[in-house]
């Protein structure tokens, strides 16, 4: 622990760690989504927030929006499909509006739950998901409010489990339990749902900062583990925060993250082992309640953030 704080000093940022290959693999196929839909017509519906699809399994959501880096989406996709080309990466991401996920951390693999919202074309279905390529596709129907049924078909890729559909012309699902998230989309587009499947508190935040890349963790014990290298139990409740880009330096982000913790016995010594490991000064900390501390102006260089999606 203390060999790693120090390294996080001298570099003076914060050190992001590499993901696993099955994230990358199921961020960029959802990106490259939003670029295709089924060949089968879907009827006109009410609009659908993304937010409303995903569920209440994961652990850690995320918002990238595309315009606040264009180059980080096109990284993704970069690191994530092989043989596409800088350029056709660049063209993708021009169509891509936001994306939202969840990630659960479970044994050795992380699962990832979805939604990519864009400009859908009503085209062809890519070659990536033939079935010479890997994928089976399957129909679910869901009925509508006159009784009739709607088909929505899925594509499964074979070897990893991962799943993609598009229930509209700028809606992507893709991940786990896609079938679940076609259900939800339907319940919202044509049967008058108004409900979220995630915490609010969590929806709230993620519908903030329009132009902000935004996490919330809801078990952030898992995360504080990722966070210092360690298992330090502070008894959090939860850990959320956001990224802008540093106008001054438009190669490295600044990072504010809020902690909520159970216990106000435990804040003391979780303010001051957040300050070793981040390298902060006074200024940067802030307790705006006996058990809510925010750290602020956490300088992360953008290079760091794309080593995430470069395995």
């Amino acid at each position: 622990m203390a060999l790693l704080l120090k390294q996080m000093r001298r570099n003076g940022a914060f050190q992001l760690k590499k993901t696993d290959a099955i994230l990358v693999q199921i961020l960029c196929m959802g990106i490259l989504a939003v670029c295709f839909i089924s060949c089968k017509s879907v009827p006109q519906a009410n609009p659908v927030n993304p937010l409303d699809i995903l569920d209440a399994g994961s652990s850690f959501y995320l918002k990238i929006p595309e315009k606040t880096d264009p180059v980080l989406v096109s990284r993704i996709l970069q690191s994530g499909i092989v043989g596409i080309s800088p350029e056709n990466a660049d063209k993708i991401t021009e169509r891509i509006d936001i994306v939202y996920a969840g990630l659960e951390r479970k044994l050795n693999q992380t699962a990832v739950q979805a939604v990519v919202s864009g400009i859908v074309p009503r085209i062809a279905v890519s070659r990536a998901f033939k079935k010479n390529s890997g994928w089976e596709f399957s129909s679910v129907y869901e009925k509508n409010t006159a009784g009739k049924l709607v088909e929505y078909v899925y594509y499964t890729e074979k070897s990893s489990g991962m799943q993609a559909a598009f229930p509209s012309d700028n809606i992507a699902c893709f991940g786990y339990a896609v079938p679940s998230m076609i259900d939800s989309y339907h319940n919202h587009a044509f049967n008058g749902d108004l409900s979220n499947r995630i915490q609010s508190s969590v929806y709230e935040w993620l519908s903030e900062g329009r132009d902000q890349i935004r996490f919330y963790a809801v078990k952030p014990q898992s995360f504080l583990t990722v966070l210092t290298g360690t298992n330090l139990n502070l008894r959090l409740a939860y850990v959320k925060g956001y990224m802008i880009t540093d106008q001054n330096y438009t190669d490295q982000y600044i990072m504010t993250i809020e902690f909520e913790f159970n216990n106000e016995r435990m804040i003391k010594a979780g303010e001051s082992m957040l300050s070793l490991a981040f390298g902060l000064t006074n200024s940067q900390t802030q307790l705006t309640s006996p058990t809510h501390l925010i750290v602020s102006n956490i300088k992360i260089n953008k290079k760091q953030l794309y080593g995430l999606f470069t395995l």
